[in-house]
């Protein structure tokens, strides 16, 4: 795209920040955003915390926040910062394929700890800086089902998260 002079414009940001819970993605988060001088953080955190992480309710709480980043895309929002567990790649899915078809996002990925799974903390020390409020077990399961992803094109070209997202009803997915 040029603008007129032969000069490109710039794309705006889409950040996606995936790890387990006390990895720090919300302190990375706020740093970027910082570095960036303004623009928005999302996570799906916001709304468990507001309904004080009642299980019932997580799955609302997600489409809610992929319903805010399609808003902020339509506004044009530079940087969105997503921050959520994203274990599996079908969690990542809707926010690249919004991106995406915005058209002018380019799109990060990134893990924390930087080198994830291979460069981990240990499950005991996570489940401290959560203040054992989240079961050691939960902790196992995300790290037994990580998906490893190198790029966006490992998140869009999965099958499982095309089958999930396909026929989705959410906003973001009608257009």
């Amino acid at each position: 795209m040029t603008n007129g002079r032969g000069r490109k414009r710039s794309k705006k940001n889409l950040i996606i920040i995936r790890g387990l819970p006390g990895v720090g993605k919300e302190p990375y988060a706020r740093m970027l955003l910082d570095k960036f001088g303004c623009g928005q953080i999302f996570s799906a955190s916001y709304y468990h915390a507001m309904y004080n992480w009642n299980r019932q309710y997580f799955s609302r709480n997600h489409m809610w926040n992929r319903l805010d980043v399609f808003r902020a895309m339509e506004e044009g929002v530079d940087p969105i910062i997503v921050y959520n567990i994203h274990s599996f790649l079908s969690d990542m899915w809707p926010y690249i394929t919004m991106g995406m078809r915005q058209g002018d996002y380019h799109i990060a990925m990134m893990e924390l700890p930087q080198g994830y799974p291979k460069n981990s903390f240990p499950i005991n020390q996570l489940y401290r800086i959560c203040n054992c409020t989240i079961p050691k077990q939960k902790f196992r399961f995300w790290e037994e089902n990580w998906q490893e992803a190198d790029d966006i094109w490992d998140v869009l070209n999965d099958s499982s998260s095309i089958c999930r997202w396909q026929y989705s009803r959410e906003e973001w997915n009608l257009y």
